[in-house]
């Protein structure tokens, strides 16, 4: 019976381990994605305010003319 317990007790250790892994990788993708997230939404920025610098410039070219 004993030898029964300290297997179980040995199994239930693997499957906790793995599932603390499983949730670090969980937690580190999710990371990965908010940062990804991040950095799209700069750059969806800056390639605003690209579009609206165009914009003037055409507008001041329209004026000297």
């Amino acid at each position: 019976m004993e030898s029964k317990i300290s297997y179980l007790n040995a199994k239930l250790a693997a499957v906790a381990e793995r599932e603390k892994k499983r949730e670090e990788r969980e937690k580190k993708r999710e990371e990965e994605i908010a940062e990804a997230k991040e950095v799209e939404n700069k750059s969806d920025g800056s390639e605003q305010e690209g579009d609206e610098n165009d914009k003037s410039d055409k507008e001041s070219e329209g004026d000297e003319e």
